[in-house]
């Protein structure tokens, strides 16, 4: 039924972490040796560079991303890699079939199925429809491969509310996938800042008051270059071998430097649509590129009263299920609670950020 006022919620959350764990001693110390050199020739280089943004958001970034210069891993210890005979499609189904279970909801009461494969088990076809099939989803079921890079959940949920809102469906499985470590060669050291893992939520009507209170999307095109996979000076359709890597540098830095006010931009814009303030959030969930990223963005956008999950060092980043995998981790170990508000934020390459804030539960 349309009903413009309802409210929108998460009913569940499922994950899926690969059993092989790769710790840091995987690399070998020659190789890690010639990333702390790069580290310390790059030590001539001023904190701050013409061109750079100003502000106190990039301030505590260059603090801190100055602090973690020794340490080639950025603060990882292990992370979870998915065994090479297991595609992406895999970890996202298991994930759905948890979210589906902890929801209590029939696979047949799904009515539309948002899919992100960080790494699809093939091009131009999505994963949605082996998942729909595997799931065992209805036929009328709306199902659509979504690409917001590790912004993608929260470009997701958006949707979702916006079609359960209007009564095209009741219930929508939101599913992510992180599986970066395929196409990071294991000498580049972008290769020990990223896990693979799913996750899955069941999203749907909730009590007035609850679920989905205030969000804030936003997008700029200029940095699009900053990080891509592609084949180099090849297009990925013409041959070689696809890679992760930075492509512009400056654009690259500028992306890192803005992330403390992108972070406290979004927050702010989301919890004044909410009719709340920083000081009212109880859980925190955001991206999670470095182990130092949720807290240099919980501190600038003022949440001091929110607890929060930090996995980072055990799991390393996990793409589009950060935000996700910190929700299920937090309310599985009591940090996340019914009734608590929830303030969320995380970006995308390209580059796209969110913010949102819900009221977590759905009784």
């Amino acid at each position: 039924m349309k009903t413009a006022d309802m409210s929108v919620g998460i009913h569940g959350v499922g994950t899926y972490l690969p059993e092989p764990v790769r710790r840091n001693d995987w690399w070998p110390e020659a190789i890690v040796e010639q990333w702390r050199a790069r580290a310390r020739a790059n030590l001539v280089r001023p904190a701050r560079a013409d061109g750079d943004p100003v502000g106190e958001g990039v301030d505590r970034v260059l603090s801190v991303a100055e602090a973690y210069r020794d340490d080639p891993f950025k603060g990882a210890v292990e992370r979870r890699i998915r065994p090479d005979d297991m595609p992406s499609s895999a970890m996202e189904i298991a994930a759905a079939r948890e979210a589906l279970n902890r929801a209590n909801v029939d696979p047949g009461d799904i009515g539309m199925l948002l899919t992100y494969s960080q790494l699809p088990d093939h091009l131009v076809i999505p994963n949605t429809t082996l998942i729909h099939r595997e799931l065992g989803l209805g036929e009328r079921c709306f199902s659509l491969g979504t690409e917001g890079a590790c912004n993608s959940f929260l470009l997701q949920l958006c949707l979702a509310e916006q079609m359960i809102r209007a009564g095209r469906t009741k219930y929508a499985l939101l599913i992510q996938s992180s599986a970066v470590s395929r196409i990071l060669p294991p000498e580049d050291q972008q290769s020990v800042w990223f896990g693979d893992a799913a996750t899955a939520e069941v999203v749907g009507p909730v009590p007035s008051g609850m679920g989905l209170l205030g969000q804030s999307h936003r997008t700029d095109g200029s940095l699009y270059e900053a990080l891509l996979a592609d084949c180099g000076a090849q297009r990925w359709y013409e041959g070689g071998v696809v890679q992760l890597h930075v492509k512009d540098r400056a654009k690259a830095r500028q992306m890192l430097l803005r992330i403390a006010d992108l972070a406290k931009q979004s927050i702010d814009e989301a919890l004044s649509e909410a009719r709340f303030g920083p000081a009212d959030v109880n859980f925190y969930a955001t991206h999670q590129s470095t182990e130092w990223f949720r807290r240099v963005t919980q501190e600038h956008a003022g949440l001091a009263n929110a607890r929060y999950v930090d996995t980072f060092k055990w799991t390393a980043g996990l793409g589009a299920s950060n935000i996700p995998f910190m929700m299920a981790v937090g309310e599985r170990e009591g940090l996340l609670r019914n009734g608590d508000l929830v303030a969320m934020h995380t970006g995308g390459s390209g580059i796209t950020w969110s913010g949102a804030v819900l009221r977590w539960g759905c009784v």
